[in-house]
């Protein structure tokens, strides 16, 4: 997992890849209300919001792992490109991994969604 972290702040989103399903579902509720499915529309899903940031990270400091998912607690940091203003906000991701690639994919703003999303409750 911090393999594909490191490689996403690098921004060598392509070498992500290899760690996820061709035919990934993406989860992205609170943002754009959308799902998105495959490799190009992961990418292009995260380009799209890369788009509006400089020096955009993302900083896991808890993960927990539920049979085949795993919860995921990080902090993203980043500063506006046209406002200029940094943001560090909390950022929660739970991952479907069955066969040692993610399969799906869901963001949430909210820890208790992806706590029970991931099967820890919430």
């Amino acid at each position: 997992m911090r393999a594909t972290f490191a490689a996403f702040d690098r921004g060598e989103l392509e070498a992500i890849l290899e760690y996820v399903d061709p035919e990934v579902v993406v989860h992205d509720p609170a943002r754009t209300g959308a799902t998105f499915t495959g490799h190009d529309e992961l990418l292009r899903f995260w380009r799209e919001w890369l788009e509006s940031w400089e020096g955009y990270r993302v900083e896991p400091y808890e993960v927990i792992e539920v049979g085949e998912r795993v919860f995921i607690a990080a902090e993203q940091h980043a500063r506006g490109k046209t406002t200029r203003v940094e943001v560090g906000q909390d950022l929660y991701i739970v991952l479907a991994i069955p066969d040692d690639l993610i399969t799906e994919y869901r963001i949430f703003a909210d820890r208790g969604d992806a706590m029970a999303a991931a099967g820890l409750g919430g």
